[in-house]
């Protein structure tokens, strides 16, 4: 017979079933619950009812403060209407504002209309109240001024120190920026501080008159006492009023300078001193003595710049310039003689007597070096003579040939004291070995130099001056037109000379002996007054037709450009014998 289990053992088994089968049940009860309300409310004549809530009735003491708000309300727009001064206006409105903060006080639930009502309301009223208050501070401005023309200084800043009270309070109550004017109160507040530091004003500047004034005088601890309480002044007007126009932070140490000037008055007495004394000996050529009075004016300034470091002696400029004329006199004996063998080389290269002139190049060139490396802030260095001296150095062994290659082409110039002109056009090779460059577009030993600046030009004559021992220049136009041959027949032209330059000297010569002065290639020419960026060119090149060398051409052209077509030649001067 099978096993039947008790009722109690059955309850034991569905003890842990229990739980979740009641959760279960309540979720559908609820679930069911809801389902059947949605449905019920969606059916025709079954929607659920919200009764509307019943209207609170005013009570009798918010009926009276209602219509005491509607009094003071028609008596404020009869004084807007009336145009009544702003005084009444406020009057009004506070009035107004009270009984409204009243019925809003007494009702339970206030309306947004009622509480629109009091905000607007309240806000007029600082309009209003910033107008009247600005108007009274406008009032107290015009009797501050009025005072202050009167001579009365501390009441106009008492009526201003007013003013601009009333001023910051109608800005903090304006409820617009518009009603706001905070320029004026600023404006106010730096009259205020510039009346009340004025006095302190005068007392530095009565102190900085009387200080400079002693100081004039030699009256040294006066001079001093009164800087300081100028300073003091001066400072307290800084810390004060740092907006007034009276403030000065660099004021201060403009004083400071003063009294550090005033301290260091004996340094720089003795650097003024000794400063003069070094230029009367090196005027008089007594050059140690003056280097020595430098160098002591030179210490006493470094002494006041290191102590004294805000006063009018401590000048970098100063001691940088006295440090120069140290040099320059130190240096001076030295440049001399270096100066002297150089009119002593110039005057043996101008008689053709080259000897000597290399040993005397050396010695000059030692001496300019040793004044380069000992004083090199002299002004006694001449760059001119140190780079003449050089050239010539390695020109040395040369000399003779080149002299004789130039003054061997040249010939007497008509109307002229001695000069003479080259007679034919500068060649190439000539160029390079005075310059030690050919720029020529069209090379050739014996061709034209062309495709030269004017200024190079200008520079090969100053190195053939160092090399001759006299002035070689640009020929001036009216040398050139001196020198003009008749019709300038035979020229180079674009007739006969296949587009390019010749060999100088090949074309038929003037019965002058001239060479090319018509053709070939143009030639530079000494600029006139006036003419700046332009030279004139002149003669006339291979470019040209025959026709247009007949006469003299000259044309002016841009001094910076190279052109294929342009040359020159060159004048020597006589020179003493």
């Amino acid at each position: 017979m099978p096993y039947k289990p008790t009722w109690k053992e059955r309850r034991e088994d569905l003890k842990p079933y229990l739980g979740p089968i009641i959760a279960g049940v309540l979720v559908l009860a609820v679930g069911g619950w809801v389902l059947w309300r949605t449905k019920l409310a969606e059916k025709p004549g079954r929607r659920l009812v919200t009764l509307p809530e019943e209207t609170p009735v005013p009570s009798v003491t918010e009926q009276r403060a209602a219509n005491e708000v509607a009094v003071q309300e028609k008596a404020y727009q009869r004084t807007l209407e009336t145009g009544a001064p702003v005084d009444e206006v406020v009057a009004a409105l506070d009035r107004l504002i009270g009984k409204q903060r009243a019925l809003i006080a007494l009702q339970r639930h206030p309306s947004a209309q009622q509480t629109d009502k009091l905000a607007r309301w309240e806000a007029a009223r600082g309009s209003q109240h910033a107008l009247a208050v600005q108007a009274r501070s406008l009032v107290l401005e015009r009797e501050a001024i009025a005072a202050e023309q009167a001579g009365q200084t501390q009441l106009a800043i008492e009526k201003t120190r007013e003013a601009l009270r009333l001023q910051r309070e109608a800005n903090a109550a304006a409820p617009t920026p518009s009603l706001k004017d905070v320029p004026r109160e600023m404006r106010l507040a730096q009259e205020i501080a510039a009346a009340e530091a004025a006095p302190l004003h005068a007392a530095t500047v009565a102190s900085l008159a009387f200080a400079r004034s002693a100081a004039a005088q030699e009256k040294g601890e006066e001079a001093l006492v009164a800087f300081m309480e100028a300073r003091q002044t001066q400072a307290e007007i800084n810390r004060r009023f740092p907006g007034s126009r009276f403030a000065d932070v660099r004021g201060v140490d403009k004083i400071d300078g003063e009294i550090q000037s005033l301290r260091a008055a004996g340094l720089g007495a003795t650097a003024e001193a000794r400063e003069r004394a070094g230029d009367i000996a090196a005027a008089a050529g007594r050059t140690q003595a003056a280097a020595a009075d430098y160098a002591v004016a030179i210490a006493a300034l470094r002494e006041a710049k290191e102590r004294f470091p805000l006063s009018r002696f401590a000048s970098d400029a100063r001691i940088d310039e006295l440090e120069v004329r140290r040099q320059t006199a130190l240096s001076a004996p030295v440049v001399a003689k270096a100066v002297a063998i150089d009119r002593e080389v110039a005057e043996d290269l101008r008689r053709r007597q080259n000897g000597a002139v290399a040993g005397k190049l050396a010695a000059a060139a030692k001496l300019m070096e040793t004044a380069a490396a000992e004083f090199p802030r002299s002004r006694a260095l001449d760059p001119v003579l140190r780079l003449r001296v050089g050239y010539l150095a390695l020109r040395a062994g040369d000399l003779g040939a080149l002299q004789e290659q130039v003054l061997a082409r040249t010939g007497p110039l008509p109307g002229s004291d001695g000069a003479r002109l080259l007679t034919t056009e500068v060649p190439q090779e000539l160029y390079q070995r005075v310059m030690n460059a050919n720029p020529s577009r069209q090379a050739g030993r014996g061709l034209p130099v062309d495709s030269v600046t004017w200024q190079e030009a200008k520079d090969f004559c100053e190195r053939l001056s160092w090399l001759l021992g006299r002035r070689t220049r640009l020929p001036t136009e009216a040398e050139f037109r001196a020198v003009w041959p008749t019709r300038g027949e035979g020229a180079w032209s674009a007739d006969n000379s296949d587009g390019r330059s010749h060999e100088v000297g090949t074309s038929p010569a003037t019965p002058m002996g001239f060479f090319d002065l018509a053709g070939n290639v143009a030639e530079w020419l000494q600029t006139r007054a006036g003419e700046g960026e332009t030279a004139p060119a002149a003669g006339g090149s291979y470019l040209d037709p025959a026709v247009v060398l007949r006469a003299p051409k000259v044309d002016f052209v841009d001094k910076r450009e190279r052109f294929a077509h342009v040359g020159f030649r060159v004048v020597v001067e006589a020179g003493s014998d």
